[in-house]
């Protein structure tokens, strides 16, 4: 036997131990249920910490997988609806309040302390989402007067500025995004992605202050409870999620991807409707919707179900634990076979 082919088949054991876990063989592991108001933010920082946020002030730290949480909502946030958090290993985190008002606290402490850092008293603001890449951060909001809002931060979150119009396109009739998972908006190899519906159902390039491109989304449209209502991306790899969240089964529409960057985007079936999208480390993609869940290994062209809970939101921590909330209080992670 050659010298080649030893190390090859020294090499093969190696690397097949290195692979990453697959979705084939994992499960839902419920570490949280029915003593919170529904959730709709998540920020896992690793295996053990993750911050969830939701209605009634619902600002929540675990630092132990889950096993018990802790209350870390800024004082006199009892009325806030904290649609989306953003949390750094470094302790770096910035909630985001949905409307009435809009705002946005920052904590330099992993929610020891906090600050307003911004808001927008009137009464017609709403926020969707908030994300960063590095220092640079944005925040989109639903239209008002036609125009539809984007604050923008270079300082990690401690000030925040209002975008001039031009650097969004204009919103279609009742075009908005939804605030249903904190992830219509992320980062992307473009600059921040977006993901709009309610009527028009459009992906965005943004990157503020300089240009955009919008096209179009073949998802579920023409309808407040229809559009896109998460993206996920994987280098020039997109999946974008969504469908009409008022008839939850019907699987037509209900995802799309992209494998050139977001320029060209083709149908997909998530197998109902989904408000949350990620990808692991593994390449697969993992979908949450309230009434299922579902798992594509071929960068979602097509999908299989996963598990029978539901979930609002999915998201993977930098060392690939994947975390998901959602209504009931309820937070789930995944539990792999190995």
């Amino acid at each position: 036997m050659s010298y080649a082919r030893v190390a090859l088949l020294v090499l093969l054991p190696l690397c097949a131990c290195t692979m990453p876990p697959s979705l084939a063989e994992a499960r839902w592991s419920v570490t949280r249920r029915g003593v919170a108001p529904g959730l709709r933010g998540l920020a896992p920082v690793s295996d053990r910490v993750a911050y969830v946020g939701g209605a009634a002030g619902t600002l929540r730290k675990t630092t132990d997988g889950g096993v018990s949480w802790t209350d870390v909502a800024p004082p006199g946030a009892r009325d806030c609806d904290f649609r989306d958090v953003e949390a750094r290993a470094d302790g770096v985190v910035v909630a985001m309040v949905a409307g009435q008002p809009a705002r946005l606290y920052r904590s330099p402490d992993g929610g020891d302390s906090w600050q307003l850092v911004h808001e927008d008293p009137r009464p017609a603001a709403f926020f969707d989402a908030v994300a960063f890449d590095g220092p640079r951060g944005v925040v989109f909001g639903d239209a008002i007067g036609g125009r539809l809002c984007l604050l923008e931060t270079a300082d990690g979150g401690r000030s925040w500025r209002d975008v001039p119009s031009p650097a969004l396109p204009q919103p279609g009739d009742g075009e908005a995004a939804f605030a249903a998972s904190g992830t219509c908006l992320v980062g992307g190899p473009l600059g921040f992605s977006l993901v709009t519906g309610g009527g028009p159902c459009r992906h965005v390039w943004i990157e503020p202050g300089v240009r955009y491109a919008a096209v179009d989304l073949p998802l579920q449209t023409g309808a407040p409870s229809k559009g896109a209502f998460s993206v996920a991306w994987r280098g020039a790899r997109g999946v974008a999620v969504g469908g009409d969240y008022r008839r939850p089964e019907h699987r037509s529409g209900t995802a799309a991807v992209s494998a050139d960057g977001g320029r060209t985007w083709q149908a997909s079936d998530a197998l109902g409707f989904r408000s949350g999208v990620a990808w692991l480390p593994s390449g697969e993609v993992l979908a949450v919707g309230s009434h299922g869940a579902s798992w594509s290994g071929d960068g979602g062209r097509t999908f299989l179900p996963f598990g029978e809970e539901g979930f609002h939101c999915v998201a993977c921590a930098p060392d690939g634990a994947v975390w998901a909330c959602g209504a009931d209080g309820r937070v789930a992670r995944v539990v792999f076979a190995r």
